[in-house]
């Protein structure tokens, strides 16, 4: 687990996190066997470009989802929803879809304090429970399957981790007891149903209200079902197995956090295990450059045109948020921020008013038929358009970044333990045990800078143990304490903790140093070898690629695969993304050659091209013949090439800056 510098010698993961679970010092708000909690969206506020994007999101999709078409355009979990136009879509989806969005919505509205945004998103957790069955079953009624409460959950959670209504709580115990009296088994699969696998995400929600409520009878369902293993696809069996996963990603990221959870409960090892397995065996086989494994829909393997849905932006890092409060270990964090700052940004347009359902670290073209994927190929799938025509990602997109915030500051097992758990400007409230509250500025520019000041706010000195991560891709980190440099060992699991005796005005420095680094990808092709691919750019949590240049025409074409749907508000436009200049290059390098961050002069909005503050000059050549296939798809990485002679020199900007963009280059 983390180093205590001063009074308490670093521990292992085991020995660090599950043994304080028997001592009298441990936060009641952690589980059994885990390391740190969450909870903090109503004392967490953005400052910033988080500020800034969050308020984009605001403006953009996330406040107007009329522009987001059906089933946004409704009164979302307040009532109930008809089907649309042409009765597209199963009966569970805009459920599921509107959960997704109320989700982001509500912890938004929080987070940057807009009372509307909170109010829509409150409107249908008050119908959900004033709607409640004699029984206490929640949820609309009339279709088979759980997965869709299982998504709204998240939004009452949220609302109670904002505001302590205990009303929340109490429904959920008597839904998952229903559950539990009616004899339903959400782990065992039923002929002929559309998403038994699903069904066993309820799981997530029982175990949350165990927490609450302390009624075992929730936490012994819980251990049973899984471990029935009939109704999910990631169970025990298959984890352990040697075969590559080929499950829907979607699915496969939702249900990776289970087993986790559950050791974070009851301490059973084979839980642990199986998460840890479960997870290396999606990075090792699906791993896409961008942090998010391949999805399209299915797992599809690591080559750099390979997509993942937008919804795997955020149900991988929840997901991941789960592993980062249980083990304790840094290396989650890390995934996480690699994810939402590259990949998450990268599959909108920076003003948030329009999104990717497929997206890719290679893509030369985006438009209304560029898909490149086996999966609705030559379809609207890779286009930037606020409507799509399965909405889920449109939907769940909105949850990325509330998510991000709403966990960067956690609690940790011992009291009054204050964890900055990841990293951006922003400020966070902490109530001490004896009733006091300290304020604590997190000062920064990250991820684009790697300074990080804390600084303390408080009305008299406190002893707190404060918890701080060095990322596995810093290769050089100071800490300072009112600009006293201090020794402390890194470690192995990333986290830190500093205990002293704060006072008002203190400021804790953690300086981390952000080399830029060339990285080969790899790949292989079904049963294929392993194959070299190409080389990306990374420093500290970001990739760079290159921005190409765009044409960018709105699609206004009514297509037939929509069924029906357009924007409602004329400033939410589909694009049709062509290139507007070479973008077929090879990075040249040489040993000798060494590549540096250029600070621009521009304190703009960093995720805006002409605002981004860092950019990383390379030299290149151009590849001959290496063209979009049949003129409107991106091609592979070519394997041997032939290039022209003369040597030119781009600029890369973070990823998360471009819409059209090569990342994965080439190389001789």
């Amino acid at each position: 687990m983390k180093n205590i510098l001063t009074l308490f010698a670093a521990a292992s993961f085991l020995a660090g996190c599950a043994s304080t679970s028997q001592t009298d010092e441990r936060n009641p708000d952690v589980a059994p066997y885990a390391c740190f909690a969450e909870g903090k969206i109503a004392d967490v506020t953005p400052k910033g470009w988080l500020k800034e994007f969050l308020e984009r999101q605001a403006t953009g999709m996330t406040g107007h989802p009329e522009a987001l078409s059906y089933p946004y355009n409704t009164c979302l979990w307040a009532g109930t929803l008809d089907r649309n136009m042409d009765s597209y879509g199963s009966d569970w989806w805009r459920y599921e879809q509107t959960a997704y969005y109320t989700d982001g919505l509500l912890r938004l509205g929080y987070l940057i304090d807009d009372e509307e945004l909170v109010e829509k998103g409150r409107a249908g957790i008050e119908y959900t429970l004033s709607n409640a069955s004699e029984a206490g079953e929640l949820g609309q009624k009339g279709f088979w399957g759980r997965w869709p409460f299982a998504v709204f959950f998240r939004a009452m959670q949220a609302e109670y981790e904002a505001t302590g209504d205990r009303r929340i709580v109490d429904a959920l115990e008597r839904h998952y007891m229903y559950i539990i009296e009616s004899g339903e088994h959400i782990g065992t699969f039923r002929e002929g149903q559309r998403q038994p696998w699903r069904n066993i995400l309820t799981i997530e929600g029982m175990l949350w209200t165990y927490a609450k409520t302390g009624n075992k009878a929730l936490l012994d369902y819980a251990v049973a079902e899984w471990d029935a293993g009939e109704a999910t696809e990631l169970n025990l069996e298959e984890i352990m197995s040697d075969r590559i996963p080929h499950m829907h990603g979607v699915t496969y990221n939702e249900e990776l956090k289970l087993p986790m959870m559950l050791y974070a409960y009851t301490g059973d090892l084979k839980y642990l295990d199986a998460a840890l397995r479960a997870n290396d065996k999606l990075v090792v086989n699906h791993m896409l450059p961008d942090g998010v494994p391949s999805s399209n829909e299915h797992h599809d393997g690591r080559d750099p045109i390979t997509s993942h849905e937008t919804c795997n932006v955020t149900d991988y890092t929840w997901t991941l948020g789960h592993f980062l409060m249980t083990t304790g270990e840094g290396r989650w964090a890390d995934a996480i921020e690699k994810a939402v700052f590259n990949a998450g940004p990268g599959a909108v347009t920076k003003d948030f008013k329009a999104l990717q359902y497929f997206s890719s670290a290679n893509q030369f073209i985006a438009t209304s038929t560029s898909d490149n994927n086996p999966f609705k190929k030559g379809s609207t799938w890779m286009a930037y358009r606020p409507t799509h025509e399965t909405e889920c990602c449109a939907g769940n997109v909105h949850r990325f970044m509330p998510d991000y915030v709403s966990r960067m500051w956690l609690s940790g097992t011992r009291e009054d333990e204050i964890v900055a758990a990841m990293y951006g400007p922003s400020e966070a409230v902490y109530e001490l045990s004896d009733g006091r509250k300290v304020t604590i500025a997190e000062e920064t520019a990250y991820p684009f800078e790697g300074e990080i000041n804390f600084v303390f706010d408080m009305e008299r000195p406190a002893l707190i143990p404060f918890t701080f991560r060095v990322p596995e891709w810093c290769t050089d980190a100071v800490l300072k304490f009112n600009g006293k440099t201090l020794k402390f060992d890194a470690g192995e699991d990333g986290f830190h903790t500093v205990e002293r005796r704060f006072r008002d005005g203190d400021v804790l420095t953690l300086e981390l140093s952000m080399p830029v680094e060339v990285h080969d990808w790899t790949d292989s092709y079904g049963d294929e070898p392993e194959r070299h691919v190409g080389s990306y750019v990374q420093r500290g949590p970001l990739l760079y690629s290159y921005a190409i240049p765009a044409d960018c025409v709105e699609d206004t074409e009514v297509h037939e695969n929509m069924h029906g749907k357009v924007p409602e508000n004329p400033d939410f436009k589909c694009w049709n993304m062509t290139p507007a200049g070479p973008w077929n290059y090879a990075l040249k390098l040489t040993d000798e050659d060494t590549l540096e961050a250029v600070r621009t002069s521009s304190d703009g909005y960093p995720f805006d091209i002409q605002g981004t503050p860092y950019r990383i000059p390379v030299q290149v050549v151009p590849v001959k013949d290496w063209e979009l296939d049949e003129g409107r798809y991106t091609p592979h990485v070519p394997s041997e090439f032939e290039t022209g002679e003369d040597i030119l020199e781009i600029e890369l900007v973070p990823y998360g800056c471009t819409t059209l963009r090569l990342t994965v280059f080439p190389t001789e």
